[in-house]
Order: C-alpha cells, then structure tokens, then sequence
C-alpha cells in the first residue's frame, strides 16, 4: 500500500535513518507484485545492491471484515535473507496506531545495528531456544546482478513455456496468485527432538503467514504457526512452534502411529510431480506422535468402511458418488483427508512449550517418488502447509483456500529451491517371523482341540528402479490381520458387504488401480492366501503405471479331493496405466484377470476423469468382462459410467450414468450387483454463516434403476439438510420416499434418519438413526418396520488413555401383530494404553446377540517404525451354549469355541 509505505519511510527518516526511494525502487515493487514464480525477491535483494541500500522493507495487508493485517518483512541485502518479520493485527479503524506499531518494531532492529554497523552481528540473535520467530529466511540463493534484472523482468512477463508449467497451468487458484517458498540447502542437519535449538533453523526459510480455511474462510488465523524448512541431499527437514493464545485448549495425545485424527497438528504436503493428481501427506502433533496418508485428485480414501452407518443409506446396491472435495469435509476444519494406509518411513519428535507445542521433521527422499532430473536442474513441487486446531474447529493453510474452487491439489502453492537430490536407489528388506498356538471347539463332540504350535517365516523386498519407479516383491507373506475387521450387521442384507483391506502388501499403491467412478474393479480380498506376490507401481514421464501378480493357494483348499483343481493356486493379474494430461485430468486403462484351473474372468477397458474449470468435472470408465465358469459356461457383457459434478462455494449438482449388463462380472472386484441401469442426480445449496453455525444447507437426491429388460426396480427421492457448529458439534437429517422392487413385488418405502456428532476434549459422541418402511429379504418377503442405529462414546481420560465404546443395532417388526422378526445388536469396545512412544496394549471386546458371541482380544505392540515393528496377542472366542450344540451343552452359559495365542515380529532394512 503506498499510503503505508509513505507514512512508514517518513517514520524511519525521522528516527534518523536515510530511506532510499525513486524508480528504481518501484521497479522492483511492480516485479514483486507481479511475479509469482520467486523472480520478486531476487529483485528486491538486486535492487537494494544497485542502490547501495543495507536494508530493504517489504510489506502488504490484508483485510477480513474489520480486521487488518499488516505483514512486514526486513530484508537484510548483503545476505539475501530476512532478518526478520513483523505481523501486526487490529481493527482497520486503528491504522495508524498499527503503522506505528510496525515502524516501532523495526527501529528495535535497525538502530541497534547502524549504531554497531561496524562490528560483526550478535551470534546470539535471534534466541535460539525454542522461540525463534526472528531466523533468517534465505529468498533465493543470492540476487542476480544489476545485468540480470532486465532478464527478470521479461521472464516475469513471459507465459508459461515447460509443460510441466502448462499442466499445472490450470491450477484453479483465484487470480492464479499461489504463494512460492524457497526452500535452502543445509549442511547442519537437525536432531530430530521437537527442540528448535538447531543451527540450521537460524538460517532456514522461514513461514508465518497461514490464513483459515475454516471456520472464517480467508481471515487471519486466529493463533500464530511458525514452520522452518531445509533439505540436503537425502531429506526435508521441518520445524514447527504452534502457538496459543489459550494453551488449556490444546488436544494433545500421546498414541500409536496414525491414530492421532482427534488431536491437534501440523501437515505438509508434497505433490512432486506438480501434476495436481495426487499428494503425499506428513502430520505431527505435540508429542512427535506422527501419521502419513495419500491424498487423491478426488478425494476418496481408497478404503471403505462397513462399520459407521450413515443417515444417508441406499438400496439400490450400488456405490456412492465420489465428492470433488479433493479430500477437504464440508467445513474444512478436519484438514485434507487421505488414504492413512499409506505409510512411510519418516522421523519426527515433539514436546510442549509454555504457549503452545514445537515439533521437527525428517522425511528421507527414499519415502516419496519424484521425478528424475538431470545434474542440477531444480525441481518445482505442489506444496502445501495445514494446522489443525480441534478446540475451535479452525483450519489454517499456508497457500490460501478458497470454498469457490472445488479441489485442494489445485490450490497448492509451489516448493522451489530442491536440486541435487539423491539419486541412491531405494533398496528395501523385510522379513517377517510369526508364530501361533491354535485350538477350536469341536461341535460335534464337545471337544477341545489345542493344536500344535506352528510357524512361518516370509519376506518382502522393494527396490527403487528410479526416483519414480519401484518394484515389490513378497514371497510366502504373513498376510495375517493384527486387528479384525470392524462389526457389521449381516442380517437381512440384501446385497454383499463390503470389508476394506488391511495387509500392507497390497495397500501401498493402491490408489493407482482406482478407477475415478464407483465400480470397484479391484478387491485385493478376493486374493486371500497368496505365496507370492509382486507389484511395479510408480510414473513415468506423464504416465502413471502400475501392475499386480499374485499366486492364491486359498481358491485349491477345496472339500472334495477328487476335484484336480484341489491344491492347486489361482493366479491373479493386473494391470494400470493412466496419462496425465493437465490438474486432476487423466485418460487411463485397466485390466484384471484371474485365472483358477479351466476356469478365467478377464476384465478390460479405459477410464478418465477431467476438470473443468474450477468447479466442473467430468468422470467416465467402459469396460467388458470374459468369464469362463465350470458350470455357467462362457459368458460376458460391457459396464459403463459415467457422471458429471459441480462444486462451487454454495451451489453442486452432479448427474451420474451407470449400466452394468446383466453378464458382466469381475472376480478381482467387488460387484454386488449386475443387470442394471441407473441415473441419479444430486442438486445442494450451502450457506456459510461463518459464526457459531458455521455452514449448513440443504440437498435433493434423485436416482431411478432398471434392469436391460425395461422393467423399474428402484427409485429413490430423498431430501437432507446438514449443519456444522464450532466446538466440533454436527447434524444432519434426511427422509425419503423409495420404490424397491423384490421378487417382482414393488414395495413403496418412507424412511428418516439423523446423523450427529460433538467431539470434546475429553469425550466424543456420535451416533446415528435410521428408521421407516423395510423388505424382510425372504422367499416370502414383506414390508414391516425397520430401525438401525449406531452409538460411539470416545474418552480420553489421560493424554495414554483412550476408549472407544460402539453399539450397533438393526430391528425388523412384522405390522401384523406387532411381531418382532429379529433384533441384532453388536456392543465393541476398544482400549489402549500407550505407555511410551512406542510400547503400547490394547484390547478389544465385542458382543453380538443375535449369534450370542463375545470376542476377548489383548494385543501387546513395540513399534519402531512403519516396518520394524513386535506384536504378541491373546484372543478368546465364546459362544452361548444351546447356540454350538443344543444337545451337547444343555446350559446357556458361554463356551470357549477358539483360542489362540500369536506373535509376529517384523523388521525393516533399507539401504
């Protein structure tokens, strides 16, 4: 602001200080304000060496509402670095009172040192300690020279000419304005403790300025972050201080890796390619507890959960639509969600300040893929910065995000500065020992079988072919789960469930193989015992690729010997390619095989997803199937869909297609139902209030399904309205008008249900209701009433305790008679007990009274890292009585029906 910029040099002339102004000057502002690509600064530190200047001030305000943020950066020429930044906040009305502010600050730093401006600089400024807010930030290396500057200039005003800048071009950033960070080389590398007493954080670059994303979009966060950064040849280092004005409302944890979702903390974020399809996500909280995850174009985890009932339930049988949020909930104030199977090897420590929390950061090159350049050429990355603050449901961001633009990936700014990285291949070992002691109940007999001890050794082996490019190997794996699936009630379920996959095997790349429309091609659970296995996943140029072999020795363990498949293995193939044209746009291809005896299923075809403009986007896939089968013989059909979405900062409307033919059909996939053709539509309006109610709106869903015959089987109508509160409060409502057809009977259903949630410091609950008209899914099938509810209280007591209690139930009355048909409830409870960062016990408790289980599970875990890790559990299978053998056990007292003692000892090399 030039008014500012006048009243300030008058100022500072006042105090005694010559002020240098005149074109020359201006020149480099106009470059600033309009270069986005770093080449501003460069101007600045050249500029005030063609004028014999020592010091040079930048500055700018922002302006949210009736408040005013003036930022001022002191720029010290002779090393082309920030000697420090001043951030000063107020009402707008109070300008002059905050100019003055800011001209105090810098006479506290200027006169001290034109008093000494003969003697060397005080090595005890800034304070190391654990305050460093004042360290010297490097702009860009050093300034070019007073010949270079016209140079800058017309590169400043010249388009975009790589192609890696004309595929980012349509980074959907408003006004294009994505901020730029410029990273510098160390040679001091800091000790990974969560104290910022390191060298290198005096000297590394240096970021402040975080705006929300929620609960007010654009102002000003309302506590300050401080993040430091610096590399060298073989890792990203990371410091963070997250201040607070209110300490007593910091929610720190200490627990297992990737469980701190409920906490606060700081992420960073790297998308190397810059091709806005994909990033790699590093969280931290207070305690160095850290967490990892992929974050896809979409927004979609790439795993599903069966276990959390939403108010919003379908029985079409089909899989919802994927949002365009690019991983951002309707609030923002949960941060950019991701795939969190995704793991990687990364270091971090944490621990808690007088006003807040600081943490480091060690992310090792090997842990991310990156494209190969040649000598010294530099890399240019997306990048981004995101706190968490669950107390006052706030989300901040160091590239600003905007509500109007659907997406986060494309709202990135960018990492410069990275050169010279290792090129050291990847080279990964781990093997695996396990070992377990089994007994079960033998129905018949009453008897109690206590098996021999047995054991298995296997290994895995991961070698970077490049940068960009690795190849997995797995021979005889433990594809064993530590922890069971999560409960799901199967009665009366129309349709098959669906479990996600846990065995890290098959979990890491696995956001390659998805398609970007809900047809699952690939279950990695129909391979359930395979004695080796191999991927090759990574991207090439502007190809991502990725291929899957796997050996299944499960599909021979078949009951008939005579069989001449019995013993034999299933072999399943896949493959992925997919060409990245531009900011979440790709046109890909898909196939998957697999192959049992004379018996094959082969799938095939192409798929693609591409934004338009800012909120549009375009997704489609069209596939065919072959399928030999022992008794259904040869058959095959096409699959096709297709769907349109829009997403702006209060309007979205999406339209989908989907016709699967009543031959087609996928062995690798998960397919619950064929012969179908289903249009829906989905219209929403969201207000954003931006107080105590921070959002809410309402929306309308339609879909209408046929079979290829013509005949109607489903149709559905319903209406929701969400909202979102701060303090983390949320509810959501819905009811609909559904036709279902079963059994060639058309059955006309009404139902409701409500969704809500308040997470707390100490407690969480959530829970969910659904109720109305439903089918009893019979051969005599008839309409009753139905109810389905879930219920989860979360406590932490202490920082190492935690406890999650979860009830789920499903009911089902017959209106003639009022006659109950069933009433399944499941109760679960999970407890862990971190007694240091890296020891832990868990147990897990569960009971279903329609089978009249209880499950009993005590798992003991020392984990050293996301590879090296110990376990030792305990699990305990009972069952009523009368429910095994009504004539054996007489009594409805529980009886042991499995037991097994387990350990697993893991251990990671990478060289």
């Amino acid at each position: 602001g030039i008014g500012i910029a006048d009243s300030l040099a008058v100022d500072l002339e006042n105090m005694g200080l010559s002020v240098l102004a005149g074109p020359g000057v201006n020149a480099a502002l106009e470059l600033v304000n309009s270069d986005t690509r770093g080449a501003g600064d460069r101007a600045i530190v050249a500029t005030g060496q063609a004028v014999g200047a020592r010091w040079v001030i930048t500055g700018a305000y922002q302006r949210a509402g009736d408040l005013l943020r003036l930022t001022t950066r002191l720029v010290d020429v002779e090393t082309a670095s920030v000697r420090q930044g001043f951030k000063v906040d107020g009402p707008a009305l109070d300008l002059f009172r905050l100019q003055d502010q800011v001209v105090a600050l810098l006479g506290e730093v200027l006169i001290p040192t034109r008093r000494a401006e003969t003697q060397l600089p005080d090595p005890s400024f800034p304070p190391p300690a654990v305050s460093p807010a004042a360290a010297p930030t490097p702009l860009e290396g050093r300034g070019p020279t007073g010949a270079e500057m016209g140079a800058l200039d017309e590169a400043s005003a010249r388009p975009a000419n790589t192609a890696e800048e004309r595929r980012s071009g349509y980074a959907a950033v408003p006004g294009g304005d994505s901020p730029v960070a410029t990273i510098g080389r160390t040679a001091d590398p800091p000790r990974i403790d969560g104290q910022l007493d390191d060298a290198v954080w005096q000297t590394a670059t240096h970021l402040t300025e975080f705006t929300q994303i929620a609960p007010v979009e654009g102002a000003p966060g309302t506590d300050q972050t401080e993040v430091w950064m610096a590399y060298d040849s073989d890792h990203l280092y990371f410091a963070f201080y997250a201040h607070y004005t209110d300490p007593g409302m910091m929610r720190i944890n200490r627990s297992d890796r990737d469980e701190i979702m409920g906490d606060d903390q700081v992420s960073v974020l790297f998308d190397p390619f810059h091709d806005q399809q994909r990033a790699y996500q590093f969280e931290v909280n207070g305690y160095g507890v850290q967490a990892d995850s992929l974050v896809n174009a979409d927004g979609s985890s790439g795993r599903s959960s069966g276990s959390m009932m939403s108010s919003r339930s379908s029985s079409s049988g089909t899989a919802a639509r994927r949002s365009s949020s690019s991983g951002m909930s309707a609030s923002g104030s949960f941060g950019i969600r991701g795939d969190s199977s995704w793991n990687a090897l990364f270091d971090t420590g944490g621990q808690l300040v007088e006003d807040g929390w600081t943490a480091e950061m060690a992310i090792p090159f090997k842990s991310l893929r990156y494209p190969a350049r040649a000598g010294g050429a530099p890399h240019r990355w997306g990048f981004q910065i995101t706190r968490r603050i669950r107390g006052k449901s706030e989300m901040q961001s160091w590239s600003p995000v905007s509500r109007a633009v659907a997406g986060q990936l494309t709202q990135f700014g960018t990492l410069e500065g990275l050169e010279n990285l290792s090129q050291s291949r990847n080279i990964e070992l781990l093997p695996e020992l396990t070992g377990v002691r089994f007994g079960a109940l033998d129905g018949d007999t009453g008897r109690f079988n206590q098996r021999d001890p047995i054991g298995d050794i296997g290994v895995g082996f991961k070698y970077g072919i490049t940068p960009n490019l690795t190849a997995d190997l797995t021979y005889n794996p433990d594809f064993s789960q530590i922890e069971s699936d999560r409960p799901q009630i199967e009665t009366n379920q129309r349709f098959a469930l669906f479990y996600p996959e846990q065995r890290p095997f098959f979990l890491e790349g696995q956001e390659i193989f998805q398609i970007s429309t809900p047809l699952n091609l690939l279950n990695t659970r129909t391979i359930v015992d395979p004695r080796f296995g191999g991927k090759l996943t990574g991207k090439v140029g502007n190809t991502t690729l990725g291929f899957i072999v796997a050996d299944d020795e499960a599909a021979g363990r078949l009951d008939d010997r005579a069989d001449p498949r019995f013993g034999t293995t299933a072999q399943t193939v896949v493959g992925r390619a997919r060409y990245d044209f531009y900011a979440e746009s790709y046109l890909g291809a898909i196939m998957t095989a697999r192959e049992f005896g004379q018996e094959h299923n082969r799938v095939a075809g192409v798929d693609g997803r591409f934004r338009l403009g800012q909120t549009h986007r375009l997704s489609f896939m069209a596939v065919g199937s072959s399928t030999q089968h022992e008794t259904d013989g040869a058959f095959g059909g096409p699959a096709i869909e297709a769907d349109l979405t829009y997403q702006s900062r209060n309007l979205g409307y999406s339209a989908g297609y989907t016709s699967i033919d009543p031959e087609f059909w996928t062995d690798s996939g998960f397919l619950p139902r064929v012969d179908l053709r289903q249009t829906s539509a989905e219209l929403s309006y969201r207000w954003w209030p931006e107080s105590t109610l921070m959002t809410w709106g309402p929306s309308v869903t339609y879909l209408r399904l046929y079979d290829h015959a013509g005949t109607l089987h489903d149709e559905q109508v319903q209406g929701a309205t969400s909202f979102q509160f701060r303090n983390n409060i949320s509810f959501n409502g819905t009811f609909s008008r559904n036709l279902e057809r079963y059994r060639s009977i058309d059955f006309r259903k009404t139902g409701y249900g409500i969704f809500g949630g308040c997470s707390q410091r100490l407690v969480s609950i959530f829970g969910g209701f659904n109720g109305g008209d439903g089918i009893l899914f019979s051969d005599s099938p008839y309409l009753g009433r139905s109810t389905a509810m879930n219920i989860g209280v979360f406590a932490r007591p202490t920082s190492r305790l935690s406890t999650q209690i979860n009830a789920f139930s499903s009911r089902f009355v017959n209106p003639v008679g009022n006659a109950e048909v069933f009433d399944v409830k499941i109760f679960r409870t999970r407890t862990t007990y971190q007694f240091t960062e890296r020891f832990l016990v868990r147990h897990i408790m569960e009971h279903n009274t329609l089978s009249m289980t209880v499950g009993n599970n005590l798992l003991l875990t020392y984990r050293i890292n996301a590879g090296t890790v110990a376990f030792l559990g305990y699990d305990d299978r009972f069952q009523r009585g009368t429910r095994i053998n009504d004539m054996l056990f007489l009594t409805t007292a529980l009886q042991r029906t499995n037991r097994a003692v387990f350990a697993k000892v893991s251990y990671l090399f990478r060289y």
